[in-house]
């Protein structure tokens, strides 16, 4: 007999021994449980969260139009900006093609001129030479 109390008392202890391991592991599972929840967020902190979210996507979409507003305004600008400059150039460009007609002109007149001088000084040498001759 004292053998099957012997062991039935190991068996006891194994069978009480696994019971505490199984106890323990359960333990830590709820410890583990319990930090996984602790790093989760209320439904408080979540609702803040996405109120804070909806708040930054209003403030970004404000930034982003007007970002926008400035841009066109910005291009709009330019736009008129090289519009008077194109216009300037054009109205440099009909004084520059007068005033070159001008000079042209300024040009024949003065050729002429010297031609028309050049001409009646011919002449004159020639009738100078005739009086001479006489």
């Amino acid at each position: 007999m004292s053998v099957t109390i012997i062991f039935s008392i190991i068996t006891a202890t194994v069978t009480l021994g696994s019971v505490f391991i199984a106890i323990g592991v359960f333990k830590g599972k709820i410890g583990q449980h319990d930090e996984k929840l602790k790093a989760t967020a209320s439904k408080d902190e979540l609702a803040a969260a996405i109120r804070r979210s909806d708040e930054m996507l209003t403030i970004m979409t404000k930034r982003a139009e007007e970002d926008r507003a400035k841009g066109q305004g910005q291009w709009r600008e330019f736009h008129e900006i090289l519009t008077r400059h194109a216009e300037r150039i054009v109205t440099l460009e009909t004084q520059q093609t007068a005033f070159q007609k001008s000079i042209d002109e300024l040009k024949n007149d003065i050729k002429n001129g010297f031609e028309g001088t050049h001409n009646e000084l011919r002449e004159l040498q020639k009738e100078l030479k005739e009086l001479g001759k006489r």
